[in-house]
């Protein structure tokens, strides 16, 4: 069986290399994105099994990414990360369809456990 595919996309280059170093390493295969529009174009290319995405973004956040995401491929599981988790922005989320979200700072094992278990639900 191919490996998972994961595409990050946050416009902090710091954590989108961080972030796909760690599930590099736990097996997975990782793309990566600087923005919400440039993971609409890598998904068109090659459509990943998780979305790990930064909610606060310039030009698209999270959530509109994961409404997009989720209109156009539904079984893409979608996980923000965020460390701005109000209640109102979780809302938000849910409504478009997340499918689970990181608070930062979070730590390699939280992320491998997440990128799993979404994982699982594909399945």
């Amino acid at each position: 069986m191919d490996k998972p595919r994961l595409l990050i996309v946050d416009d902090n280059e710091g954590v989108r290399h961080l972030v796909s170093r760690w599930l590099e390493r736990a097996g997975f295969s990782v793309e990566q994105a600087n923005d919400g529009f440039e993971a609409l174009e890598r998904i068109k290319d090659q459509v990943p099994h998780v979305v790990l995405a930064d909610i606060r973004m310039p030009k698209m956040d999270g959530i509109e990414l994961t409404r997009r995401i989720k209109q156009g491929w539904p079984s893409v599981k979608v996980v923000l990360m965020t460390a701005f988790s109000s209640p109102q922005t979780i809302a938000r989320a849910k409504k478009e369809g997340v499918d689970d979200y990181l608070e930062k700072p979070f730590t390699k094992d939280q992320v491998e456990r997440t990128a799993l278990e979404v994982l699982s639900r594909n399945f």
